[in-house]
């Protein structure tokens, strides 16, 4: 054997011998974190067995908890397509009234593009200057007044996320994809209705999109998500890979369909009922029999 191939094998053996200790401590701590959370959601269950309604509503936020680490920021977020912002450039007298007549108090600003954010533009901040200009918005500088964008992956896990927004004391993120394309937004409101609930806001916009049909189906909007279509109406369809019922439909049929096709997905039945343009825009979901007696 070569004194070369000996140098290496000592070298591998030194490596082996930092570095298996590590892994084993790694491998102990998942493996201790999978127990210690099952056997959480085990005393969870057994806790709902025993209780009433109202520790079961407790049991179902605790489990909520727990899932932070398993959902991404990608599938609770606004998507980049129902977004609200305005451009940088406008006129501060024709901005001040757009962000007056928006039900959101932050404001993403772009210039040149849409997907070119420059700015958030906070309401307060807004009307403040305007108070202190004596009430005037002619000559704002509303590049001084908007505060940075802070761009977050869309992989970022809510855990991740719910942390990030305590150390910067931020509520509202843009959330970009891997090559750093605008997906969407997400608030500190996004992750806390993940645990408690939808939390209903003066300023919230009439949520519409979801009827309920007398034969056990249900017409949604497909820009839905999938985890709110699960909350409300206890269902159990897969997250995984897509955040709106529209992006199931097109992940699992691996196409873009055609108004009237069906697909049955998961035990549950689609209808595409409309397009527009290459998005599908309303679809007809049959539960199974099941879960369409227990409704």
């Amino acid at each position: 054997m070569k004194s070369t191939e000996i140098a290496l094998l000592a070298v591998a053996a030194a490596l082996a011998a930092v570095i298996a200790p590590l892994v084993a401590l790694w491998v102990r701590r998942r493996i201790a974190k999978f127990d210690r959370d099952a056997a959480l959601l085990q005393a969870i269950d057994d806790r709902d067995e025993e209780t009433g309604g109202e520790t079961r509503t407790e049991n179902a936020m605790l489990r909520a908890v727990l899932d932070l680490s398993d959902v991404t920021v990608g599938q609770v977020m606004t998507s980049r397509r129902d977004m609200i912002a305005v451009e940088a450039d406008l006129p501060a007298a024709r901005l001040v009234d757009e962000v007056l007549s928006s039900p959101y108090t932050r404001i993403p600003l772009w210039r040149n593009s849409p997907d070119e954010i420059v700015g958030v533009l906070h309401a307060k901040a807004l009307l403040r200057a305007v108070r202190a200009a004596g009430g005037m918005a002619v000559g704002l500088d509303i590049d001084r007044i908007a505060s940075r964008p802070w761009f977050v992956p869309e992989t970022r896990t809510l855990a991740g996320q719910l942390q990030a927004f305590r150390r910067r004391r931020e509520h509202f993120a843009l959330v970009v994809d891997e090559y750093g394309t605008l997906r969407g937004l997400v608030t500190l409101e996004d992750i806390l209705e993940e645990i408690v609930g939808d939390i209903d806001d003066e300023h919230d916009p009439v949520v519409f999109g979801l009827k309920r049909q007398l034969d056990g189906s249900v017409i949604v909007d497909g820009k839905i998500t999938v985890r709110d279509l699960n909350r409300e109406l206890d269902w159990d369809l897969p997250t995984d890979g897509w955040a709106t019922i529209a992006g199931l439909v097109l992940h699992e049929a691996r196409s873009l369909p055609e108004v009237g096709q069906a697909f049955a997905f998961f035990g549950y039945r689609f209808e595409v009922l409309k397009k527009q343009r290459q998005r599908i825009a309303e679809l007809r979901v049959t539960p199974p029999a099941s879960e369409t007696k227990a409704a």
